[in-house]
């Protein structure tokens, strides 16, 4: 299934937001957004949301002097957390989050070239995301690099 989902992300026939919202499908979560990645500001770009009233597309959250921009964004690493905790240190709006019942969190950056294009997020409430779910993260992420819309 991540097979198929990853080959028809990859396709450039495939509109971006298709691409996004096949990405969303992939691993079972409560929330799903993309962001674009804007290195000089050090800010992260809403794209796609499946709670758009909440989350909106096109809002920024800056991500300078973050342990979570520090990680993601420069040192390229996948956030992997669980917890009211890990949500907090994650997020500056962690009680948007948690108030929606979100307490597990997966953020793969989007990497192309040595550097971060984006990231892929992953949010959900009833347990901690697996290393298969960390696999297939990445996986979606690597089928989103070549495209040159993101």
């Amino acid at each position: 299934m991540i097979a198929d989902i990853c080959n028809r992300i990859a396709d450039r026939n495939t509109p971006l937001q298709q691409a996004l919202g096949l990405c969303g499908t992939a691993i079972d979560n409560g929330l799903f957004t993309a962001m674009r990645f804007h290195a000089d500001l050090m800010e992260v770009e809403r794209i796609y949301s499946t709670l758009p009233d909440v989350y909106p597309v096109s809002g920024r959250k800056p991500k300078r002097d973050t342990a979570w921009g520090e990680k993601v964004l420069v040192q390229q690493q996948v956030n992997n957390g669980f917890g009211p905790a890990d949500i907090e240190w994650a997020f500056s709006d962690h009680e948007t989050i948690l108030g929606l019942g979100l307490t597990a969190v997966l953020n793969i950056p989007v990497v192309r070239g040595g550097k971060v294009l984006g990231t892929i997020n992953f949010l959900r409430g009833d347990q901690p995301f697996s290393l298969q779910d960390i696999n297939s993260g990445q996986r979606l992420a690597a089928a989103l690099v070549d495209r040159a819309d993101l």
